[in-house]
Order: C-alpha cells, then sequence, then structure tokens
C-alpha cells in the first residue's frame, strides 16, 4: 500500500485510504466501533467468535454476543461513542438488572482488575448510572447513588469496607448496603 500511495503521489494522481472491512468471524459478521472494541480488547483469541449478528439496544444502541460469555454494548451518545466489553458474572447481574435498560444504563469502560482490592480478583465494570464489582468470595454487586459516593470518598476497593458482599437494600426510610468490613447507611 505505502509503495502504491507514493507512485500515486509521484505522478500526480490522488491517494485514498483503503477501506476497511467489516470482519466475518465464523458465521457473522463483526462490524463498525464493536468490531473496532473486539479487535482492541483481543479479537478472537480472548472473546471467541460472535454467537448472533449485532441487534439493537435501547435509546439507539447497539450489541452483540460472543462464545466466551461476553457482549458489546455501543451507543453513539455514551463514552464517545466508544463500544465496552461485559461479561461473565457481572453481565449475569447487569442482566438481572435489565441491562442498559435498567438503572445502570450503558457501560463506559471494559471489565478491569483491582490489584489494590485486598480481595484477590477482584474485578468490575462502570456504567451510566454505577458499577458492578465481583470477586469469587463476594460474587457480583452493583453499588450506586449516594452509597457508591460514600464507598469512593471513603477509599472504595482501598477502603476498610472491602468489596460489596450484597446488594443495596432498605432499612426504613434509609437504604443499606453490606460490604465484607461493615455496611455503608444513607441518609
Amino acid at each position: 500500500m505505502l509503495v502504491t500511495a507514493i507512485v500515486a503521489l509521484a505522478m500526480g494522481l490522488p491517494v485514498t485510504a483503503q477501506a476497511h472491512a467489516d470482519g466475518l468471524y465464523g458465521r457473522y459478521l463483526v462490524v463498525g466501533r464493536i468490531e473496532q472494541a473486539y479487535l482492541d480488547t483481543g479479537g478472537p483469541g480472548t472473546w471467541g467468535n460472535p454467537t448472533m449478528s449485532e441487534a439493537a439496544a435501547a435509546n439507539g444502541g447497539r450489541f452483540q454476543r460472543f462464545a466466551k460469555d461476553t457482549s458489546f454494548y455501543w451507543n453513539p451518545r455514551v463514552s464517545y461513542g466508544v463500544a465496552h466489553q461485559v461479561g461473565g458474572a457481572i453481565r449475569a447481574k447487569w442482566a438481572a438488572l435489565n441491562w442498559e435498560r435498567g438503572a445502570l444504563g450503558y457501560p463506559v469502560n471494559n471489565e478491569q482488575g483491582h490489584q489494590e482490592s485486598s480481595t484477590p480478583g477482584a474485578r468490575s465494570n462502570d456504567f451510566q448510572g454505577g458499577v458492578i464489582f465481583w470477586s469469587a468470595p463476594t460474587g457480583a454487586h452493583p453499588v450506586w447513588g449516594e452509597i457508591l459516593n460514600k464507598w469512593v470518598r471513603a477509599g472504595a476497593t482501598k477502603s476498610s469496607f472491602g468489596l460489596p458482599v450484597g446488594d443495596e437494600y432498605r432499612i426504613g426510610t434509609r437504604y443499606a448496603q453490606n460490604f465484607q468490613q461493615g455496611t455503608i447507611l444513607w441518609p
């Protein structure tokens, strides 16, 4: 391609960028922003081939599932139009909370590890409306709203609270969430 461009420039011909072709992985195409995120995070070797065609998601978004228990979600008005991966137990918890249609909304980053956590193997995904944390001993639990704000101010995964061990619940007029080393209440 480089040699062709140099020859074209020397002859005064226009040079056009090489077109990007959507990829066929197994039986299904992976296209656009989802393909970009899929390939940037490891592609077929990490996530396997798609198990379905890209499909519509809420509010103008798109998603696609892959063989190794993961999906990529994209919305042009979320996270600057970048697609993000959600997988495993975090994805299952997000599904139980009504996917992108629920209080968490769309993912705004890919699943990430937390080496600074006192719990080895801790992982999370950030969403528009909160975060889901997972570890083998604690399971997957969302943290959002004022409880999330209090936990972050205390140091989040580095705090004396540790990771969430249950979902948020009500106590009378207050909200509470249990963590490894205590409970956060609001208000």
